[in-house]
């Protein structure tokens, strides 16, 4: 324990015990304890005078500077440790604090540690030292080390951004399963639907086929009776010729003929709506086979026609592409996307323009459209899951993304190009070659 001196003028004279009071006693204790805890808290505490100068600080400071001791920071301020940038900063704020009466309480601070050179973080609370008249002398400081909280806080956030993104990817490929499911129970009806209108279509068609030679038959047995006709008593011709008027035998003769080719097309039509919904949906098509995409987009088209009539002209620019390795009912379902997308696209009447090529490994596929186009703001987020530019209740904001997702899995891109006022251009590329063990 040290003893306070008492100066007589002469000489130094340490006073007796018997001399102390119980306050001085008191008093020393108190000191001895203060000393003994800022000695070994971990946190840095420390006192500084109006002008920045350290008159007190404990051994977690000194670490912190770079210093082995508290005594060799007595007298120093933050310009003979830190850059004149930082100590610059770090002594305005103590300025602010001292003059405007305020504390500051359990402030982050960006702190470099001198001993190490590492980065680091400090919660710190400073509050004004006043003397015995109440005059604001300095500020007390109180700095906690939270460099490692902050770094479990950083890892976390890191975490759960990437627990996030796993979230959403999950939740995009839930999305493209139950839309995988769709299209299967879409393929298992237009099986049911191909099976049950197949067999009446098949009757119905090879029934026209027979009427029709009947009724060329029966056109030519007329014609071999009117050739006789001058053969005929007046009165019999008479009589046939009023039931001729009657019947307006001519124009049926040629409107039978036009009422069984309409129906002859008619039936032909039946047949490739029947054909496409089949060839669209693939429903015994599950695993990855060769494939002629540009049938599939004439499938797709006819299926998206009723989208379409009343919006667009389609011009179809074929380069005769090969066939490729890949899941056609699952592309089919991309050019469903885009080319629904291109017609929603389009406010009046427009064009929608399929076109194909080749490009040495890689075929593409474009569907271009003449309507309002995307912004520039919005194409970076097409194809994000629920991103969607259209009315509420006029999309899910999932065709894009899911059609991102399917071509990825077949090892293709997808390009975009876009103005507002003049349309949009997707273009589909895929390898001809499904890559190996993918």
């Amino acid at each position: 324990m040290t003893t306070d001196k008492i100066h007589d003028g002469s000489r130094h004279m340490e006073p007796t015990d018997s001399e102390r009071g119980p306050t001085d006693a008191s008093q020393d204790i108190q000191g001895l304890v203060f000393r003994t805890l800022i000695g070994i808290m971990p946190d840095r505490i420390y006192a500084k005078d109006t002008q920045g100068r350290f008159i007190l600080a404990n051994k977690a400071v000194a670490n912190l500077m770079g210093k082995s001791t508290p005594e060799e920071m007595i007298g120093k301020t933050d310009f003979d440790f830190y850059s004149k940038e930082l100590a610059s900063e770090y002594f305005a704020v103590e300025q602010a604090l001292i003059h405007s009466g305020e504390s500051l309480i359990a402030c982050e601070q960006f702190v470099p540690n001198l001993s190490t050179g590492e980065p680091g973080w400090l919660e710190t609370t400073k509050v004004h030292l006043r003397d015995p008249q109440g005059n604001v002398i300095g500020l007390v400081g109180l700095a906690r080390d939270i460099t490692e909280r902050k770094r479990i806080d950083a890892e976390l956030l890191n975490r759960n951004k990437e627990l996030t993104e796993v979230n959403a990817k999950l939740f995009q490929a839930q999305e493209q399963l139950l839309q995988s499911e769709k299209m299967a129970s879409l393929g298992q009806l237009a099986a049911g639907v191909a099976h049950e209108i197949n067999n009446p279509i098949g009757f119905v068609n090879s029934n026209l086929g027979s009427l029709q030679r009947y009724v060329e038959e029966l056109f030519q047995m007329l014609s071999a009776y009117e050739a006789r006709e001058g053969e005929l008593k007046a009165e019999t011709l008479a009589d046939l010729d009023k039931l001729k008027q009657e019947i307006d035998i001519s124009f049926l003769r040629k409107d039978v003929v036009t009422l069984l080719a309409e129906s002859m097309d008619g039936m032909q039509r039946v047949k490739r709506i029947v054909q496409d919904l089949k060839n669209f949906s693939h429903v015994d098509e599950s695993e990855r086979q060769w494939a002629n995409l540009e049938r599939g987009l004439d499938s797709t088209l006819n299926m998206a026609r009723n989208e379409i009539k009343y919006k667009a002209e389609v011009v179809k620019e074929y380069a005769g592409i090969p066939e490729i390795e890949c899941m056609p009912s699952q592309l089919n379902q991309v050019f469903m996307n885009l080319i629904v997308n291109a017609a929603h696209a389009i406010e009046d009447h427009g064009t929608i323009t399929v076109r194909t090529g080749i490009n040495q490994q890689q075929v593409w596929v474009e569907v271009s459209d003449t309507g309002s186009g995307i912004s520039k703001e919005h194409l970076p987020r097409i194809f994000d899951p629920f991103y969607t530019t259209k009315p509420v209740g006029k999309g899910t904001g999932l065709g894009l993304s899911l059609s991102y997702g399917i071509i990825q899995r077949h090892h293709g891109s997808i390009d975009v190009s876009s103005e507002p006022g003049k349309g949009s251009s997707f273009r589909v590329n895929l390898p001809i070659k499904w890559a190996e063990g993918t």
